[in-house]
């Protein structure tokens, strides 16, 4: 889990780059596929999917199977080249056919998915000197599966940003 919430950290933080992985695992390419980065002018928005491909733990997968969980950090480099992170306000997910999905409370999230976001925003805020700010949401899937055709869409920021699924990782039917 802090591996991946240092890659959160790298990919807010980094300038566009151009690789790919050398033979990727179905894990790996479903880590690349959740992960959008979008970098324009100075600042980066990245959205991160926590789908059942791409986390290993099996205490944890039906968790995501019952719900969309999303990351969002957004950064901007001044002129003196730090680097400074918004609030997030304002995300809005929904179907490939418009429909919007229910954002869960966060008093009916389940203690699992709590407990995963305590420990990723301590980690990314221990990694970022306490600056990071990253925020979580959780979402009941409406007809969003992972593992099932369709398309998931994130409106953030003026931009929508979208996740076609089956996911790669999922077993073929």
């Amino acid at each position: 889990m802090r591996a991946f919430v240092f890659v959160l950290l790298l990919l807010a933080a980094a300038e566009p780059a151009a690789a790919r992985l050398w033979k990727p695992t179905l894990q790996q390419q479903a880590g690349d596929y959740l992960t959008i980065t979008h970098n324009v002018a100075g600042e980066s928005t990245v959205i991160v999917w926590m789908a059942p491909p791409l986390v290993a733990p099996p205490s944890v997968k039906p968790l995501l199977e019952k719900y969309v969980v999303l990351s969002i950090a957004h950064t901007r480099r001044g002129p003196d080249g730090l680097t400074s992170w918004d609030d997030i306000q304002g995300v809005q997910l929904s179907d490939g056919n418009g429909e919007n999905l229910k954002q869960v409370p966060m008093d009916a999230i389940p203690p699992t998915l709590v407990g995963l976001m305590a420990a990723s925003d301590a980690s990314v805020r221990q990694n970022s000197l306490g600056k990071a700010k990253v925020a979580w949401s959780i979402w009941e899937p409406g007809s969003i599966s992972a593992c099932q055709k369709g398309k998931l869409v994130v409106t953030y920021d003026g931009e929508a940003y979208s996740f076609d699924t089956p996911l790669p990782g999922c077993a073929k039917p």
